[in-house]
């Protein structure tokens, strides 16, 4: 039996197991903003809005202009980057950094720079540089919210609806830096990158004397400065039902439909900025309840509290992404042959190109629970709150077969010759095999099994966020309505949700 020494070792492990970076992965897949249960949506906002102009429509509407910045950088990086770092050494020496291992010397490459089309002159000094990314993302909104009771009288009208969606600005960058380390390199010629930054556009490059680019240039899993979209996210339905139709202690449940109306992820560049929820439709259901445990209503003093929860599940849709070999982070930038002949001519191809498939993508069940307390002191309100948002891991397929007869190229290619071992840090020459016959070719070409679909998948995420809004009523107006401001901070214990700033500023009617 393990004595208590060893379990608290087993149980402190764990723990760190649980809360590791992720790296190495292709798509980031951010919560979207003004969505059922945010924050940003119902602060000031709720059922009881629609119910105060009891001579009026019993409805309401909201505008919201909101906004956020994404904060860890560093963090999101280790996501997109091999071997958990925020920054990579693309070196040309093999045993760059006097051959000592990466956890010794920072300096040991991490990157073959061949694979990017970057190649010294001979009796040249090889290149060296340093890349960091600092991915950042900003976005900005107007959400629109529109609730409707309907029946027959004011206490029968328990049934509503609710028709909710935002206008979305969003700008992703990743903020590629690089420092050359050796200010001493001379490319081969003029068909080769003189840079890191320069290979991450993508850029069609004549074909080198080692036939490492086909002329065809990066079509996908490109770095090319911020990348900006704009569009209409998610369009929400629900239908509802008022348990109590009272103002006091109130509770209502909910059905609806998620409506994509934003875009699909194409793989073109990394980090591409999103507008909702990568195009899924999808189904939700949820319900509050509402309370008001203190009142003095000789002075127009009431404390609150409030639980909503939303749960939605996102169906199957068909996007691009690009994805890794299993054990080989990155190894979607490492060149390839399509064919035998492709090998025996050494003409090398670009490997995102042949990484980035169609696939099937399902986000599956995504929750979302928001808590919080509330003063009504005369015409002002505060809230302050806590919202908790967890979604299962994607799971991704691919929608066409991969395409037969792929290898991986030595670096840089021998005719004939393949090399399976090959990573996208380690050249492993002697592992390359050849010359090669048609059989032999093929059984050295990469099999369906050597996917790893998982690259391309967001994994599990939770995060936290913890908000604070102030608003000022006109319910004694013909027409009842009101004004606020709110913010929060949203954060994880891992890279796999943006910690970031959020901002909102509402104005609302009652009909």
């Amino acid at each position: 039996m393990m004595n208590k020494k060893n379990i608290l070792t087993f149980l402190i492990l764990s723990s760190k197991i649980l809360i590791a970076d992720t790296s190495g992965q292709t798509f980031f897949s951010v919560r979207t903003p003004f969505q059922t249960c945010s924050p940003e949506k119902i602060t000031l906002f709720r059922n009881d809005r629609a119910q105060r102009f009891e001579t009026g429509w019993q409805g309401a509407l909201q505008l919201v202009a909101f906004g956020g910045q994404s904060t860890n950088d560093q963090d999101i990086a280790r996501f997109f980057m091999p071997f958990d770092k925020s920054m990579l050494i693309f070196a040309e020496d093999t045993a760059s950094g006097g051959g000592t291992p990466p956890a010794v010397n920072p300096l040991f490459r991490d990157v073959i720079p061949y694979f990017f089309d970057i190649i010294s002159a001979p009796e040249t000094p090889g290149f060296k540089s340093a890349v960091a990314f600092k991915p950042q993302q900003t976005y900005a909104g107007i959400g629109i919210d529109w609730i409707q009771f309907f029946g027959w009288d004011p206490c029968e009208k328990r049934w509503w609806i609710e028709l909710s969606f935002p206008l979305l600005y969003v700008k992703n960058d990743m903020r590629l830096t690089e420092v050359l380390i050796n200010e001493d390199f001379e490319p081969l010629n003029d068909g080769v990158n003189i840079s890191v930054k320069e290979a991450f556009t993508g850029v069609q490059k004549l074909e080198n004397q080692f036939g490492a680019v086909t002329g065809s240039g990066w079509m996908f899993g490109k770095i090319d400065g911020p990348k900006q979209q704009t569009g209409i996210g998610d369009i929400e339905f629900k239908l509802g039902y008022d348990w109590t139709c009272e103002y006091v202690d109130g509770a209502y449940g909910y059905v609806g439909i998620v409506i994509p109306a934003g875009n699909t992820p194409t793989g073109e560049f990394v980090f591409e900025p999103m507008v909702g929820n990568n195009h899924h439709f999808g189904v939700m259901w949820g319900g509050s309840i509402y309370s008001e445990f203190w009142q003095r209503p000789d002075k127009n003093r009431t404390f609150y509290s409030t639980m909503e929860i939303n749960g939605r599940y996102l169906f199957t849709n068909r996007q691009t992404r690009s994805f890794d070999l299993y054990d080989k982070q990155w190894s979607r930038y490492q060149s390839v042959y399509r064919s035998f002949s492709d090998a025996v001519a050494s003409a090398a191809f670009e490997g995102i190109n042949v990484f980035t498939q169609r696939v099937h993508v399902s986000p599956r069940f995504t929750v979302n629970y928001n808590s919080a307390i509330g003063i009504k002191w005369c015409r002002w309100e505060l809230e302050v709150g806590s919202n908790f948002w967890g979604r299962q891991c994607e799971k991704v397929k691919l929608f066409d077969p991969f395409p037969t007869g792929i290898a991986l190229t030595s670096a840089p290619p021998v005719a004939a010759s393949v090399n399976r071992a090959i990573t996208i840090r380690e050249a492993f020459n002697g592992a390359t095999v050849g010359p090669l016959t048609a059989q032999e070719y093929d059984s050295n070409s990469i099999q369906p099994g050597d996917l790893n679909l998982s690259s391309a998948a967001h994994p599990s995420t939770v995060s936290n966020l913890l908000y604070a809004s102030v608003g000022y009523n006109w319910d004694g107006c013909k027409r009842p309505m009101f004004i606020g401001i709110g913010g929060g901070y949203e954060f994880a214990s891992d890279n796999l949700a943006i910690e970031r700033i959020i901002i909102w500023a509402k104005w609302g009617i009652s009909l």
